[in-house]
């Protein structure tokens, strides 16, 4: 009999008050990405190898592999998230999750943006990989909404 994981996800939604071209372009373009996310080369293509480059800990180098799963413009990014290190607490703990991004435009003209990540382990060895993931996702929204006036400003 084969044991089966159980495994938790993570929902973040916030209201933008920027349009939805712009928000697509900060979730898809990798130097707007890196302004409010982390440092990576992505491309919003389907199958598109990726690297988000983190804070080297201890025995691992800070570095996710990621592949790009779907993309519909100008509404859905998702991408597959894998690396870490299984010794390490937190941030750094090995992970192999989905994150899906999705978009839609509000009746004023903003942009809601729901951040989903999936697959995230629910053993009580990942517990702070978990905290830390949540409270990750709430800081990475409200940097997009601090950071993107900036890009649109001044990263055109």
């Amino acid at each position: 009999m084969t044991e089966v994981s159980e495994t938790r996800s993570i929902l973040t939604e916030a209201d933008l008050a920027h349009p939805i071209d712009a928000v697509w372009r900060a979730m898809t373009d990798s130097e707007w990405l890196a302004v409010w996310f982390f440092p990576n080369d992505i491309q919003p293509v389907e199958g598109h190898k990726f690297t988000i480059w983190g804070r080297p800990i201890e025995r691992w180098d800070g570095e996710f592999k990621c592949q790009v799963v779907a993309v519909e413009e100008p509404k859905t990014l998702s991408f597959r998230w894998w690396g870490g290190h299984e010794e390490l607490k937190g941030f750094g703990r090995y992970m192999d999750t989905t994150v899906i991004w999705t978009i839609s435009p509000t009746a004023d003209g903003g942009t809601h943006f729901r951040f989903a990540q999936e697959g995230l382990p629910a053993d009580p060895a990942s517990a702070n990989l978990y905290e830390v993931m949540v409270k990750g996702s709430e800081s990475v929204l409200r940097s997009l909404a601090k950071r993107l006036p900036d890009l649109l400003e001044h990263g055109a």
